[in-house]
C-alpha cells in the first residue's frame, strides 16, 4: 500500500478533479407550480413565525433565563459547546480524506464503491457547513442585532446595521444553523438517528437561549437556516449524482444501505 505524500496528493487531486467534472455537469430538472407554492408558504411561515416569536417572547425568555438555577445554566453551557462548527468540519474532512486514501487498495469493488459513497457524503456535509456557516455570518453582520446581554442598555430590537462586533450578531445563532443544518443532513444518511439528531440539535439552541448568547427568534431563525441550507444542497447535489441521487420522487441517497455492510465486511480478516 503507497501512502506517501506524493501519492497521497495524487488521490486528492484526481478526486477533486473528478467532483468538479460532475459539479459542472448538472442535470434539468424543474419543480412544479404547486412545489414553489409551498416553498413560498413555508417561507411565509418561517418570516412569521420569528416575528411572531420575537415580539411575544424575546422580551420574557431574555429575562426568565436569569432565575434558571446555576446548575441548569451549567449543564447547558456545556450542551452549547456542541452547536461549534469546528470539529463537525474536522470529522467530515478526516472521512472525506480516509474515504478518498482507502479507495483502489484491493479490497475489492463493493469496498472502493462503499468509499466513494462515503466521500460523497462527506463532502456533502463539507458543502452544508460552509454554505450555511457563511450564510450565517452574512446575515448576522447585516441585522446586526444586539444580543440579550444588552436588553437593559438598548432593548430587545436594536439593529445596527452592518455591526462587526460580537454583540451586535445575535441573529440568527450560529450554534442553531450548524446544529440544524448537521441534523437535517445526517437524517438523510441514517434515518434511524434523525430524531435523536433533531432532539439534540434544539438542545442545542435551546441552550443558546439560557446562557442569553440568544433570543429565541435568533435560534430560530438559525435552526430555519441550517435546515433550508441542507435542502437545497441536496437538491444541487442529486442533480449532480454526487451523494445522492434524482428520482422522479425527488433527491435519494446514492449507495443507501450498502457503506457500512461493505466496509465491515473489508475489515474482517
Amino acid at each position: 500500500m503507497n501512502l506517501s505524500a506524493p501519492s497521497i496528493m495524487a488521490s486528492l487531486r484526481l478526486a477533486g478533479q473528478d467532483f468538479l467534472r460532475r459539479w459542472r455537469s448538472p442535470r434539468m430538472a424543474r419543480r412544479d407550480e404547486g412545489h414553489r407554492r409551498l416553498d413560498a408558504f413555508v417561507i411565509l411561515l418561517t418570516i412569521a413565525t420569528i416575528v411572531t416569536v420575537a415580539i411575544n417572547a424575546d422580551t420574557w425568555a431574555a429575562r426568565a433565563v436569569g432565575g434558571l438555577p446555576e446548575g441548569v445554566r451549567a449543564a447547558f453551557n456545556q450542551i452549547t459547546y456542541l452547536g461549534l462548527s469546528g470539529y463537525m468540519f474536522t470529522l467530515s474532512g478526516l472521512a472525506l480524506v480516509s474515504a478518498l486514501l482507502a479507495r483502489g487498495r484491493g479490497r475489492g469493488a463493493d469496498f472502493d464503491r462503499a468509499c466513494l459513497f462515503l466521500a460523497e457524503r462527506a463532502s456533502f456535509l463539507i458543502a452544508v457547513l460552509a454554505v450555511s456557516g457563511l450564510a450565517s455570518q452574512a446575515l448576522k453582520h447585516l441585522f446586526g442585532r444586539a444580543r440579550p446581554s444588552l436588553i437593559d442598555m438598548v432593548g430587545p430590537f436594536h439593529f445596527d446595521l452592518m455591526a462587526l462586533k460580537s454583540t451586535y450578531a445575535s441573529m440568527p445563532s450560529g450554534h442553531s444553523v450548524s446544529a440544524f443544518a448537521m441534523a437535517v443532513s445526517l437524517g438523510w444518511m441514517a434515518p434511524r438517528l434523525r430524531w435523536p439528531l433533531l432532539v439534540l440539535a434544539l438542545l442545542i439552541a435551546v441552550s443558546r437561549v439560557v446562557i442569553s448568547a440568544h433570543y429565541p427568534s435568533d435560534v430560530i431563525a438559525g435552526a430555519a437556516l441550517g435546515a433550508a441550507s441542507a435542502i437545497m444542497l441536496r437538491r444541487a447535489f442529486a442533480l449532480r449524482g454526487i451523494a445522492f441521487r434524482w428520482t422522479a420522487e425527488g433527491p435519494r441517497l446514492r449507495g443507501a444501505g450498502k457503506v457500512w455492510p461493505a466496509l465491515i465486511k473489508a475489515s474482517r480478516p
